[in-house]
């Protein structure tokens, strides 16, 4: 072998070694840090979701717990555990103000800490958010990432051997080649030396092989190039995956809007009529605990556009009249559109349907409605058929097949801050109940959005 050869060979060895060392380290922290950070977040996001019921009793929390599979603790303004979802508040004494968290969550609203819990002996990560009665928080088992690393580490180094085998066995044949090529030209000058003239170096082709050198190099960069893209695609994917996880927290708060919309409604009411008779003070109760109700739901469920992404969604059917969600749905814009007239003309049809999956069908076509016109709107339900009509822009005949599409908005509307999942959930839910929605419209003479009722129809 030759020296030159020997010395290439140790020395690539030893940049494979090191390239190995610096990427081992590297991917262990980097991965260690992302996962502890995508949890915070996850935590935090739930907590946000969490703390916007007031009512955080025992019940509650541990169904938070349940959906979130965290550990779930309340704490007073006292330091004393409250509730934990984990082992019972009557077995943990201490006082919690000096937990880490709880003193960042005091000044900043969150807080946040990686440590040691003597409780259920875990490494945990702690996320809490201040409130008016206390601190909640939400603990994980920090993931253990060693054997991710390590099954990392594993492939890293498979590739490393990979190569390095490929680079020793071209090499070696280059080394092989140029021995023997030299060897030849050894040998054709002893000959000379002895004066025997008849030879012949035809055969030599190592400057061939170095061409062929040149081909492989050409061949690695064709690899690497083909593998830059398979990356670039990837990151692409991800900030797709990204941005859609953005416009999903979007769209439930989106759908958190009606109810608390109507909460508020009946509460200032309630709150600025003192002499409000105690019948309608009751009524407006009921309608606060019903949209208190829905919140709660849409907490349990995490929201609507996560169920859909991922085909999930379970119809809780029963038995309800048509017109009598027409009705509400209609009293619930109101209360949020004061100054728009919304015309109810509505038969009573009775259909076996989940009642609030068509409210949300009946809130996101009236609340379109009423945003994309000045007019007007008007509900019918008639004929084992349900129309929201408005009198507004309209829709030309290119955007009617997109408006179904999931995140679509309508050009030049810049004033509407939605992103555009109404229509989308609503064509998924009426798909979901075996129903198609259907859009009649124009440019200018406003639009009809309606659905028909025949397959949940029953007879009462």
């Amino acid at each position: 072998m030759l020296r030159l050869h020997q010395y290439f060979l140790r020395s690539t060895l030893w940049l494979l070694i090191f390239a190995f060392f610096i990427t081992a380290v590297f991917s262990y922290y980097f991965a260690k840090e992302q996962e502890i950070s995508n949890v915070k977040n996850s935590l935090k996001n739930i907590l946000k979701v969490a703390t916007i019921s007031s009512d955080l009793n025992s019940t509650y929390l541990q169904k938070l717990a349940k959906v979130s599979s965290a550990r779930v603790t309340y704490i007073d303004k006292s330091g004393k555990v409250v509730f934990d979802s984990w082992r019972g508040v009557k077995n943990i004494q201490e006082n919690h103000l000096n937990r880490p968290e709880i003193i960042e969550a005091k000044s900043k609203d969150f807080g946040s800490s990686v440590r040691y819990s003597n409780t259920i002996k875990k490494d945990l990560i702690y996320v809490a958010k201040a409130l008016d009665s206390g601190y909640l928080r939400l603990a994980l088992a920090q993931k253990s990432i060693y054997s991710q690393v390590i099954d990392m580490m594993a492939k890293i180094l498979i590739y490393f051997l990979i190569l390095f085998a490929i680079f020793l066995y071209l090499s070696n044949r280059v080394n092989s080649k140029i021995s023997k090529d030299s060897k030849r030209i050894d040998d054709a000058l002893e000959a000379m030396l002895n004066k025997e003239f008849s030879i012949y170096l035809g055969d030599i082709n190592c400057c061939l092989e170095f061409k062929k050198i040149a081909k492989k190099i050409q061949k690695v960069a064709r690899r690497l190039k083909k593998r830059q893209k398979q990356k670039d695609r990837y990151t692409k994917k991800l900030k797709e995956i990204t941005k859609r996880q953005g416009d999903i927290i979007s769209a439930i708060s989106h759908e958190f809007k009606n109810p608390v919309a109507a909460i508020i409604g009946y509460a200032q009411t309630i709150k600025e009529t003192p002499n409000l008779n105690d019948k309608l003070k009751y009524k407006f109760i009921d309608k606060i605990e019903s949209n208190a109700n829905k919140i709660s739901n849409m907490i349990d469920t995490l929201a609507l556009s996560i169920k859909l992404e991922n085909n999930s969604i379970a119809l809780n059917k029963e038995k309800f009249n048509i017109a009598t969600l027409a009705k509400e749905s209609k009293e619930m814009l109101s209360q949020k559109y004061k100054d728009r007239e919304i015309i109810l003309k509505c038969e009573d049809i009775w259909v076996n349907a989940d009642k609030n999956m068509l409210e949300n069908v009946f809130i996101n076509l009236l609340e379109n409605a009423l945003k994309y016109s000045q007019d007007k709107v008007v509900i019918k339900c008639f004929k084992d058929r349900v129309e929201i009509i408005d009198y507004g822009i309209g829709l030309s005949k290119s955007e009617i097949k997109k408006i179904k599409n999931k995140f679509y908005r309508v050009d030049g509307i810049s004033w509407n801050n939605s992103i555009g999942v109404g229509l989308y959930i609503v064509d998924y839910i009426l798909r979901l109940h075996g129903v198609e929605l259907e859009i009649k419209s124009s440019k200018n003479r406003g639009s009809i959005f309606s659905f028909s009722l025949e397959p949940l129809k029953v007879d009462i």
